[in-house]
């Protein structure tokens, strides 16, 4: 059952699925078990704003799911999954999303 959902995250009891992770209807599964940390951090024009799907200058180690209204959100949540790069998410409510990991996730 969902914990959380929107159009392109999904947050159930046993992980997160990125709905469209290189692009529409690609998706990626990440238990929470392999979650090591995340970080949350403001995006700007050269950290993830802009981009429509991939890594950015300004971190490169962020892959950022493909999301359409990503230019409409300023905050992303960083998976550290134990590779060099990090599954990057921006969920509609951020807040909520924060929520899940924390309790989910040992940091």
């Amino acid at each position: 059952m969902p914990r959380y959902e929107d159009d392109v995250l999904l947050l159930d009891d046993d992980g997160v699925t990125i709905k469209s992770y290189r692009r529409p209807g690609d998706a990626r599964r990440i238990a929470y078990r392999s979650i090591r940390s995340f970080e949350v951090f403001e995006m700007g024009f050269w950290s993830g704003r802009y981009r429509l799907v991939g890594m950015s200058l300004g971190r490169p180690r962020n892959w950022f799911h493909w999301d359409r209204n990503r230019d409409r959100k300023s905050t992303a949540i960083s998976l550290d999954v134990g590779k060099w790069v990090r599954p990057t998410i921006v969920p509609d409510d951020l807040d909520v999303v924060e929520e899940i990991l924390r309790g989910a996730v040992e940091q």
